[in-house]
């Protein structure tokens, strides 16, 4: 595996997160990126927001530094469009979002960070108490009740990557109250740094989603 195609729900480029995964996999993998919001028009994004309170919402970050949420339902034929359009260019695609999404028709693999970051936590979490941060409130609910399954003591917190620093911590340190023994960190736009600030204040572990799609792409590669 020479190349793959990194798929964002928001625009491109994301060379924050090309650069996590550039420095797992090496230079010998080529990153080609492509974004569901790539060519829309505001007026065009507007249009795929969620419902107020909608649990199906995600929050990307757009080109011009501003995040906005969108509708889960309405971006995955978007995501599938994207990877109909690379597929000729690369040997493997990764999509951007650690949120839960559908099965995507490719002849080529798509990994999910979702699916890997459970692998990764059924492999390594025994007993203790999970934590999880999530970037949106609206994610709440959802989360914790997937996570359940591995705790059902599971602590949820909210903190955008994209807010100021100062709620991270804050977010961390109620984690770190209810004694956590092991942190997911729910969003692709969490970076390295964020995960030291999580692991200082909590003394737990915590699991990146790109560095963790990352080394699942290595294997491939």
């Amino acid at each position: 595996m020479k190349r793959v195609g990194a798929i964002t729900i928001g625009q491109t480029p994301r060379d924050d997160i090309a650069a996590e995964l550039g420095a797992v996999l090496g230079d010998d993998v080529r990153i080609v990126q492509a974004g569901a919001l790539d060519g829309l028009s505001r007026s065009d994004i507007d249009a795929l927001a969620p419902a107020p309170d909608d649990d199906d919402a995600l929050i990307t970050h757009l080109r011009d530094g501003t995040n906005v949420l969108v509708a889960k339902r309405r971006i995955v034929p978007r995501l599938q469009a994207c990877l109909d359009r690379l597929a000729e260019e690369v040997d493997a695609f990764a999509i951007l979002c650690a949120g839960v999404f559908p099965p995507f028709t490719s002849a080529r693999p798509v990994l999910l960070p979702e699916r890997c970051m459970a692998a990764i936590v059924d492999a390594v979490f025994d007993r203790g108490r999970l934590g999880v941060i999530v970037p949106i409130k609206e994610q709440y609910a959802s989360s914790a009740a997937r996570w359940s399954r591995v705790d059902p003591r599971v602590v949820v917190s909210v903190a955008s990557p994209y807010d100021e620093p100062a709620r991270l911590v804050a977010a961390a340190a109620e984690l770190q109250r209810a004694r956590v023994s092991l942190v997911v960190l729910e969003c692709q736009g969490f970076t390295s740094a964020m995960k030291r600030v999580v692991r200082d204040v909590t003394g737990a572990p915590s699991l990146l989603p790109t560095t963790v799609l990352a080394r699942f792409l290595a294997e491939l590669a």
